[in-house]
């Protein structure tokens, strides 16, 4: 029967190594890359009682990297399984031969498709993308195979500064009308699949990615609740409407809290709640923070525990964002809101009720702004928030006019008016 076992072959590299494979019969051994990247840092590859562990039980990724190993493991051995019922008798290159074609390591690179690089390319990086990052680069292939079909196929060998700038000017500016900033999204991609492409070896055109240009963008516009707006929500009446008092209810928890809305769940857990505290693992970044229980939480976390005692019914994000905007209305959150984006060279202006620009996310930087402007520490809030940089923080502060004119209201100087003439 086969035997397989992982390791790294660069355990000390500074963020990732390449994953190795051995396998084994009764008398021989044979290793061999697999194909997948793990980030070192959540690897433990030394001995414990004479047995090698190569995941931590207790990181970030550890379910992903387990199922990964699991699945490549099962492979091996299906392919073993496969050659015996056959009547061939396995043999260990033989094995490595047939896995390495089944995830495309023997292709040839000068006459790969566009279709199967791509899938080579989420392959590499999917134990290191984020959910949120894997579903962007869905999104970014299905506009790639938008522009395929009107503007006919990327040929690997082909590719160069045109390719990018048809694909930015024509399909995303001329076609699609997408701003600049949505447009820069999908640009970043691009030009992490074409960098992944020059490491294969799959474009022949010499170039420089620096040269492959992003458009100028405007600030994007986004919006956090006033003080006034939130006290407003929670002593709304919605008893008679228990859809929009649930949603209601939620979203000033994240206000409360400053997480987001793949993060209620774990929030709702009681095993999370500790006498001070709350301690999560943050669904999207697999960050660890704890929630200082301050009294507004512990009164919220109790009218919830109480008003729905069988738990509170799902909802996806998507619903939760239309019903958010129905409650934002019934609180008369109707001031007009005007703002600016780029489209190419072309400013566009926009202007929608404030109760059409809440959203789930609205609450996390309610959460920011409001902490900061109550003189709680940057760093502070971003023990909690999970931010890791000042740059990320920034994002989510909104200081309007209004709050700038209420800031300044009460400005005055020390320097006395000089008698001098």
């Amino acid at each position: 029967m086969l035997t397989v076992s992982f390791y790294l072959l660069t355990p000390k590299a500074k963020s990732q190594s390449q994953l190795y494979i051995s396998i084994s019969n009764k008398t021989n051994r044979l290793r061999f890359a697999s194909g997948e990247a793990f980030i070192t840092a959540y690897c433990n590859i030394r001995q414990t009682k004479g047995k090698k562990e190569l995941i931590r039980k207790s990181a970030p990724f550890y379910l992903d990297y387990t199922s990964t190993l699991n699945s490549i493991r099962e492979s091996l051995i299906r392919i073993e399984m496969d050659l015996i019922r056959e009547g061939r008798k396995p043999n260990l290159i033989e094995i490595r031969d047939i896995y390495y074609t089944k995830i495309g390591k023997n292709s040839d690179i000068s006459k790969i498709t566009f279709e199967d690089a791509y899938e080579l390319y989420k392959r590499a990086n999917q134990l290191i993308w984020s959910e949120t990052t894997k579903k962007k680069t869905i999104g970014s292939l299905n506009h790639l195979n938008a522009f395929q079909k009107k503007y006919g196929s990327i040929i690997l060998e082909n590719i160069n500064i045109e390719t990018w700038n048809n694909f930015r000017d024509l399909y995303c500016i001329d076609d699609k009308k997408f701003n600049n900033s949505t447009t820069n999204k999908y640009l970043k991609n691009l030009k992490q699949f074409f960098k992944f492409l020059k490491k294969i070896n799959a474009i022949k055109a010499e170039i420089d990615l620096d040269e492959f240009e992003y458009l100028k963008e405007i600030e994007t516009f986004n919006i956090a609740l006033k003080q006034h707006e939130v006290e407003t929500l929670i002593n709304l009446d919605l008893k008679d409407e228990p859809k929009y008092d649930r949603v209601r209810d939620l979203f000033i928890l994240e206000i409360l809290t400053g997480q987001r809305f793949s993060d209620i769940p774990s929030l709702l857990n009681k095993n999370n709640l500790h006498d001070t505290y709350i301690d999560i693992y943050q669904q999207k970044t697999n960050e660890r923070v704890k929630i200082p229980l301050h009294p507004e939480l512990k009164n919220h976390l109790r009218l919830i525990f109480a008003k729905y005692k069988k738990g509170l019914p799902s909802i996806t994000n998507q619903n939760f964002n239309i019903y958010l905007k129905e409650v934002c209305k019934k609180a008369e959150f109707n001031k007009i809101q005007s703002w600016i984006t780029m489209t190419g060279n072309k400013k566009v202006e926009h202007s929608d009720f404030r109760y059409n620009l809440c959203t789930s996310h609205v609450g996390r930087r309610t959460f920011c702004t409001l902490s900061l402007s109550q003189g709680i520490n940057a760093e502070d809030i971003m023990k909690v928030s999970g931010h890791k940089s000042y740059e990320q923080f920034k994002a989510y502060i909104k200081i309007d006019d209004e709050d700038s004119n209420i800031a300044f209201g009460s400005f005055t100087t020390k320097i006395k008016p000089s008698n001098k003439k």
